[in-house]
């Protein structure tokens, strides 16, 4: 007994020392940044008494200089989030993004397998890269390149990629799907860039199976060696946001990991990051993986839209859950339904409350592997048209497909098994899910007075 409270008071005397250096270490790196604030406001301020004084001593200069000002610059931040809100702000340094020791208490492969990521990683918000052949293709966050006042794609947007040595390169769109928020960046480079795969794996996110779900979510800025990296676990509920596939995790990132990929333990890539304040949501890699296999094939993403909205079963409060046992509750897998939307749907017997646990016969756990298997079936449909007749088009009508639904429907005290079809003939639009899209923060430059120029940050999901 006496020796285990030796080697525990040892422990906690060597964390408290490590919460000891890093509190140093935030107080240091505060104390420079106002270091250089100051610095550069009494140089602003030197330089605008300078050129007061050149505009006095002008009215007596013969020597062909009256008249000749120095350039005064200055800037303005516009929509600057308030103190202490924990929102990032371009150029300034991110401490709300996990710490130097994050991965301490982890062991070290777990450490290994981040750093292996990291060299996959680039300096836009952040993302993970695959390449080919002299191309490297960079997935991210769709905000990278949406307008700031409303729900569309910037028209040709200048995309700066920052790698992790340091060095810039130009990248430009090449696809782009809003309903899952997903942007792949094209980077044209002579050098072999390190790349990552997404996992396909979908047993990871199945909260009926028991094994470990701990993950690190990472994060770059535009510098050199600027990691940043955040360890929680998967939550069994569902995200904010409009997106049904979304899953969440408990890591703490700021704005500065959107489009982010989060890793599990094994270092396998199981998800893009987005932001919330609370938690983190995350599209779940063979969702990912598929959308980038649909841009290959099609250039677009193909879902049929079914018209239900759905919500994976163990995320329902438990007051509906205890109702619905009381029913005769299904095995522990599939989705609800909260909403029926199109006149497809309205036609079948399906109603909100009903329990879905197979499509075509496929049992799916949660609401991200029915967009899954939706997506399989879209892009099956596509390939099988094409076969038939090479010249159709995309933007055509689609050919009808039926979907056939393994219901558990309720009505009254009463629960049964059913089957039900809905007749398919449209796919998912692109803009169908709404994101959080908040205010730009954006930069400008004066000189004299003059707006020279103007940058635009669209931090958010």
């Amino acid at each position: 007994m006496e020796g285990e409270k030796c080697i525990e008071t040892k422990r906690l005397r060597k964390e408290q020392k490590m919460k000891d250096r890093e509190r140093v270490r935030r107080a240091l790196r505060a104390r420079a940044i106002l270091d250089a604030q100051s610095k550069a406001w009494k140089e602003e301020q030197r330089k605008l008494r300078l050129s007061k004084q050149a505009g006095d001593n002008n009215d007596g200069d013969f020597s062909g200089n009256k008249g000749k000002k120095e350039t005064v610059h200055t800037w303005e931040i516009v929509n600057k989030p308030s103190k202490g809100s924990g929102e990032w702000l371009p150029y300034e340094s991110d401490d709300e993004f996990g710490t130097e020791f994050e991965l301490k208490h982890t062991s070290w492969e777990v450490e290994k397998f981040t750093l292996e990521l990291a060299r996959c990683m680039v300096g836009l918000e952040s993302f993970t890269v695959e390449y080919v052949d002299d191309t490297g293709y960079v997935v991210t966050s769709a905000s990278l390149v949406r307008c700031p006042d409303k729900d569309e794609q910037v028209d040709k947007p200048k995309i700066n990629v920052w790698l992790a040595s340091g060095q810039k390169l130009e990248g430009f769109v090449s696809n782009v799907d809003f309903y899952y928020n997903i942007c792949v960046i094209k980077v044209p480079c002579t050098f072999h860039l390190p790349s990552k795969s997404f996992s396909p794996n979908t047993g990871f996110f199945n909260f009926y199976e028991n094994h470990t779900r701990d993950v690190v979510a990472l994060g770059r800025s535009c510098e050199p060696c600027s990691l940043k990296v955040a360890s929680g676990k998967l939550i069994p509920r569902r995200s904010r946001f409009d997106c049904e596939e979304l899953m969440v995790s408990s890591c703490e990132i700021s704005k500065r990991g959107v489009g982010g990929p989060l890793m599990d333990f094994d270092g396998n890539v199981t998800g893009m990051n987005f932001y919330d304040k609370k938690e983190t949501p995350f599209l779940p890699s063979f969702i990912v993986l598929k959308c980038l296999q649909h841009f290959d094939i099609f250039g677009k993403v193909i879902r049929p839209l079914h018209g239900l909205r759905v919500r994976t079963l163990y995320e329902a409060n438990l007051s509906l859950l205890e109702k619905k046992v009381q029913s005769g509750i299904p095995e522990r897998c599939g989705v609800i339904v909260v909403k029926v939307e199109e006149p497809s749907a309205e036609l079948s017997e399906i109603k909100v409350g009903d329990i879905i646990t197979h499509v075509d016969g496929v049992p799916f756990s949660n609401a991200a592997e029915l967009g899954g298997i939706l997506l399989d079936m879209g892009g099956k449909l596509w390939l099988d048209r094409q076969k038939l007749n090479p010249s159709d088009d995309f933007n055509q009508t689609a050919a009808v497909m039926s979907l056939k639904f393994h219901v558990r429907t309720y009505r009254g005290d009463k629960s049964e098994v059913t089957t039900q079809k809905i007749d398919v003939n449209k796919f998912t639009p692109s803009r169908l899910n709404r994101w959080p899209l908040p205010k730009p923060i954006i930069l400008r430059q004066y000189a004299n007075g003059k707006l020279i120029d103007e940058e635009w940050y669209t931090t958010g999901v």
